[in-house]
């Protein structure tokens, strides 16, 4: 990207893009992640996009008492199916961008036939599908999420962060295929090997021990599989003779994970950082020697691109979205193989040939997923959408 800001002028000379955001406060980094990185790659494209953000109404404040609940829940839904579309009813743009599928149904508000739409998983509809091993979720998320989605049929461009994702389209959409375009995310600039001292400040900050680590970074919800990376850990203890430790960032473990650790004897070999600002990723991955993401399933998979951005090599699930993504870069087994992965993972913490072999194929993978190539690739879809009467 230009290291110089577009000027106003310019921009206004240009086809006006709206991009619809989620609120920060939603508890969903990755999404607020993408919007605001890819507003940013927007603005700096050469010519510059004349690009404006929309973001819904604030989130309800979070209250742990049994009817404070309620009502954020209540609110929630008040937020995302009503009081967001009022607030976009009134905007003009020559095409609107909603950057995720979740708010879909923006568009019946916009106009679907100058709207796109970013799908990132359909991971509701696998659970309810029985896709995902031990899935679970309410009949009031999953018809809430189902009313959303189904506005994807009807969107001018449909665009899939991966080609699992495009393929899930298809099978619960119907999605016209003509509409649907694969546009894969990027991996922000500032993802490389961090300086020494930020990595050791770090690493002092959050009391992680001088073992070898395996970091998971992301949610706790099932398809994350949670479950087998605890495994992985353990059988590298028990049968790789490995003193390793685990570090959960982002959502911490929930009181069944937690009871499986105490069972396989992990308590004291577990460290959670809980959500990490974006900018003390890159000294999280290279404060770990693996990135663990055994995955059930996923729609992309950042950290896995990210960790090998930094230098972190990475051991992965071989669901579709990781074959795409991380192929031969990542050491890939079945989600289900705890023998499989922790292989892979003694393989990296033990072969220093094999680790630098890895570090150098991730390193190569990583440079080919970047922001400005995604920015160029959805300006010429919004011109596409433009041009059409």
């Amino acid at each position: 990207m230009s290291a110089q800001r577009p000027s106003d002028e310019g921009s206004r000379a240009r086809p006006r893009v709206n991009l619809y955001l989620v609120n920060p406060s939603e508890c969903r980094p990755s999404m607020d992640r993408y919007g605001r990185t890819l507003e940013r790659a927007l603005r700096y494209l050469d010519p510059p996009l004349n690009v404006h953000t929309v973001t819904p109404p604030p989130w309800p404040e979070h209250d742990d008492s049994p009817f404070g609940r309620l009502a954020e829940n209540v609110g929630k839904y008040r937020v995302r199916y009503a009081d967001y579309p009022r607030r976009v009813s009134g905007e003009s743009a020559t095409v609107h961008h909603i950057v995720d599928h979740s708010y879909a149904h923006l568009a019946a508000t916009l106009g679907p036939r100058r709207t796109v739409v970013t799908c990132h998983d359909l991971m509701l509809l696998r659970m309810a599908d029985g896709r995902i091993p031990g899935a679970r979720t309410s009949r009031v998320a999953l018809t809430a999420f189902r009313y959303a989605v189904r506005h994807l049929r009807r969107a001018a461009r449909v665009v899939c962060v991966s080609q699992a994702t495009a393929d899930d389209v298809q099978r619960y959409l119907d999605c016209d295929p003509a509409r649907v375009q694969v546009v894969h995310s990027g991996v922000a600039d500032h993802f490389r090997a961090p300086a020494a001292e930020r990595v050791a400040r770090l690493r002092e900050r959050l009391e992680l021990p001088e073992i070898p680590l395996l970091l998971h970074v992301g949610g706790a919800d099932a398809y994350k599989n949670i479950e087998g990376a605890l495994r992985v850990v353990h059988a590298l203890r028990q049968t790789h003779d490995v003193d390793c430790g685990f570090v959960k960032a982002g959502q911490r473990l929930t009181t069944d994970q937690w009871r499986l650790a105490r069972s396989l004897g992990l308590e004291s070999r577990i460290a959670e950082t809980g959500y990490m600002p974006e900018p003390d990723l890159p000294a999280l991955y290279a404060c770990c020697q693996v990135l663990l993401t055994p995955s059930h399933w996923e729609g992309f998979g950042w950290p896995a691109l990210e960790a090998m951005a930094c230098g972190t090599p990475a051991v992965t699930s071989d669901c579709a979205a990781f074959r795409e993504t991380a192929g031969d870069a990542a050491l890939q087994a079945n989600a289900t193989d705890t023998r499989g992965l922790a292989a892979a993972a003694a393989r990296l913490l033990k072969d220093d040939e094999r680790r630098r072999s890895a570090q150098a194929a991730g390193l190569a993978l990583a440079r080919r997923f970047r922001w400005d190539r995604t920015a160029r690739a959805l300006g010429e879809i919004y011109a596409t959408v433009a041009a059409t009467e």
